[in-house]
């Protein structure tokens, strides 16, 4: 009796009866991470039952395939491939940004956008419903960097849908908090998951000089009735962040206060990243004339930058707030994703399988796919909203030759340049060299995208050498070239 108690216990619940080493373990790990044994047992136990006794990957790829709620299937899919340096995956992407509008409320001096720039183009509650991919996505974000997500009027409709619809989704938007009105408040409090907002300032003059097409007081009053509104709702977890330039460094604790007084309990602050915004408009020295430029980085600053954010640091331990700060000028620092970091860059890159961002190309001026927020930018990969709302479609361009050679080449003793340099160069620093994209295409023998030969597109560091300048470094020395 003892026996057969004990044999009854080790095959349920954890493993539903499954006698395959491979398929019991599968079972157990996602088991772990609340999926259901049901489920994953009556697939995998059908897989027995006709003689099918595949490895990890095997029993992962018959799930994701068979799972009627497949997203965490889908993710330990994903990171099996990304381990096996599979480059023709089977997995969804399990993290995805998706602008849902190429308009921005405000024009921030610090950003690449202008009203200008790109196409006037809202995602319609139409074109998201006819997505039949949601149910392998663990995390959607809103907003991929293009603009507002929020300046869409079917913003609402759209949250709603995607809420009521596909429940395990983890949903978050980014938001500059112009537009962040009482209808948008009153749609995501105690539904969506995490909002983050670039506030990057704490007192009207200095949202005046940093956001061009701005409104203090209407910012200011959407901060009021954010902090009031989402008062003790258990979501959104909200985060904040604010870009730090040499004339506003001294503001950094007051930004730290307001931050934490709005409601957000983690706070970041960045440094300037100069070189895309030349990138960008290059060619357009109106447009360049109304963003900072490269001798407002913090760069120049270095040893006032390590002080003001050591207080930093030292207020949000005392207000009970997480924060972030770039690592000290002073200390050791390693480089991972194109930054300097205080934790070393991981052996292996997994974004091109794990990511998919999907925004707005300010070079192309197209609907474009990229694979992550470091330096692999402008690649090439265009995608038709009726074709990647189709399962069959978004794989037909998960699996594009471009996608493909970024998964062979972004890991190991053969890394394309675009890759190596992101664990080589501190992309903020003013005399890194920001990356020659048409490298990649070189390195794997693929077409260089129309839009780096046709739009007059110039390298950053040509961009660069017309420019440079030796500028004093306040507080400690002076950069010149190659002082990165």
């Amino acid at each position: 009796m003892l026996t057969r108690v004990r044999r009854w216990w080790r095959r349920s619940p954890d493993d539903q009866g499954l006698r395959h080493p491979p398929y019991v373990d599968v079972c157990r790990e996602l088991q772990g991470h609340g999926d259901d044994p049901m489920t994953i047992g009556t697939i995998l136990s059908d897989l027995e039952r006709r003689g099918v006794r595949g490895d990890r990957y095997d029993a992962l790829r018959a799930l994701t395939a068979a799972h009627p709620r497949p997203h965490w299937a889908n993710y330990f899919l994903c990171m099996e491939e990304a381990r096996r340096g599979v480059d023709l995956v089977s997995s969804y992407p399990p993290f995805v940004w998706m602008d849902v509008s190429s308009i921005c409320s405000v024009e921030c001096r610090f950003c690449k956008y202008t009203h200008d720039q790109l196409p006037k183009r809202n995602v319609t509650l139409d074109e998201i419903q006819r997505i039949e991919w949601f149910k392998y996505v663990r995390n959607l974000n809103l907003t991929a960097g293009t603009a507002e997500a929020i300046t869409n009027p079917q913003f609402v409709d759209i949250f709603d849908y995607l809420r009521r619809t596909h429940e395990h989704l983890h949903l978050s938007f980014l938001t500059n908090g112009r537009t962040l009105n009482a209808r948008i408040l009153d749609a995501i409090v105690g539904r969506l998951d995490a909002l983050h907002v670039s506030m990057n300032a704490s007192n009207e003059a200095d949202y005046d000089r940093i956001i061009a097409k701005g409104n203090w007081r209407q910012f200011s009053t959407n901060m009021r009735h954010m902090r009031d509104r989402l008062k003790g709702a258990t979501r959104p977890n909200v985060s904040a962040s604010f870009v730090k330039l040499r004339w506003n460094l001294d503001r950094a604790v007051q930004d730290l206060e307001f931050a934490a007084d709005h409601g957000a309990s983690f706070v970041m602050f960045h440094h300037y990243y100069p070189h895309y915004v030349n990138d960008i408009h290059h060619d357009r020295p109106e447009r360049l004339a109304e963003k900072f430029g490269f001798e407002d980085s913090l760069y120049f600053d270095r040893e006032r930058s390590d002080e003001v954010f050591a207080r930093v640091r030292d207020r949000a331990q005392q207000l009970g707030v997480e924060v972030a700060t770039p690592p000290p000028f002073g200390g050791r620092h390693h480089l991972a994703f194109g930054v300097r970091s205080l934790t070393p860059p991981p052996d292996d890159c997994v974004d091109p399988w794990t990511k998919m961002y999907f925004l707005w190309g300010f070079k192309s001026r197209r609907e474009e796919i990229t694979i992550c927020c470091g330096l692999a930018a402008d690649i090439g990969v265009y995608f038709d909203r009726a074709e990647i709302a189709t399962s069959e479609g978004l794989m037909k361009v998960r699996n594009s030759p471009t996608l493909r050679a970024y998964r062979r080449t972004v890991n190991g003793g053969r890394r394309n340049p675009i890759c190596d340099q992101c664990r080589k160069i501190d992309r903020f620093a003013p005399d890194a060299v920001y990356p020659d994209q048409r490298t990649f295409f070189e390195f794997n023998d693929l077409p260089v995208p129309p839009h780096f030969t046709t739009s007059g597109w110039v390298t950053a560091a040509e961009t660069r050498g017309r420019q440079r300048l030796t500028l004093p470094v306040i507080g400690g020395g002076v950069v010149g070239a190659g002082d990165a």
